[in-house]
């Protein structure tokens, strides 16, 4: 692709921009938090564009965009409002349930990779087919940081005295 003209972006942008806000917004859970992700990413691409080590702008937007958007959401408080909540299945009634803070705190103590992986799967919904090929790694690559990381956590969280996820 060549890269240089402002109408080389606006196509590059045309043709991703839906993918990278419901990505974000898969993330973030709010559609005009997702547009500012995207558009500050973007913009940073924007000031780049030209750079030849730009070398897979689609994968570096889209993983800009994740980590962005996780960064944003690690920075608020989500409030989910009790009549949105389904009522939970006969497994999760028996399990003993997980503060949300404490599996954040635990979650943020994965390495920056694992997250990535983590969150891109269970709240952006993406295959590991998927994810591999946004974050330029293997399928299997995404499906063992996967699997890393949930050990990890049933590690941190059983031995805080909690169910295992």
């Amino acid at each position: 692709m060549e890269r240089g003209s402002a109408e080389d972006f606006d196509r590059f942008v045309a043709r991703r921009r839906g993918d990278w806000v419901r990505a974000a917004t898969g993330i973030l859970r709010n559609a005009a938090d997702a547009e500012d992700v995207v558009q500050d990413t973007l913009i940073s691409v924007w000031r780049h564009w030209q750079n030849a080590a730009l070398r897979n702008p689609e994968g570096y937007v889209s993983r800009a965009v994740t980590i962005n958007a996780l960064r944003r959401r690690s920075r608020r408080r989500v409030v989910t409002p009790l009549d949105s909540i389904a009522e939970p299945s006969a497994a999760m009634q028996s399990a003993e349930p997980i503060d949300a803070l404490e599996l954040e705190r635990a979650i943020a103590n994965l390495s920056q990779a694992q997250q990535v992986v983590l969150r891109t799967k269970y709240y952006v919904g993406l295959t590991f087919n998927q994810i591999g090929k946004n974050l330029s790694i293997s399928s299997n690559t995404a499906a063992s940081r996967c699997r890393y990381a949930l050990a990890a956590l049933r590690r941190r969280l059983g031995d805080s005295g909690k169910t295992k996820p």
